[in-house]
């Protein structure tokens, strides 16, 4: 999981407003646990890139064309936490 992060990181991460949208795909992803979970919806994988870009979760390529696995990280599961 991600655990140091830049003062970039931060800000950036402080500037982005989750929607309900992603809280769910949020509270998906925690049920998962350290599984993972494989998404090949593209509008899905749009709205998980945007979480990767605000350090909620981690997206990892499989080296299978357009499949990639997302993991939630620690500040994802302290938003999740926040929003409770």
């Amino acid at each position: 999981m991600l655990s140091c992060l830049s003062a970039l990181d931060k800000a950036a991460k402080s500037t982005m407003n989750l929607t309900p949208e992603d809280v769910v795909l949020l509270k998906q992803l925690n049920a998962a646990g350290e599984g993972e979970r494989t998404i090949h919806a593209y509008n899905m994988r749009l709205a998980l890139d945007r979480l990767a870009k605000g350090g909620y979760v981690v997206a990892r390529p499989t080296g299978i064309i357009d499949l990639v696995h997302y993991r939630i990280t620690v500040w994802g599961q302290e938003a999740l936490a926040e929003d409770d």
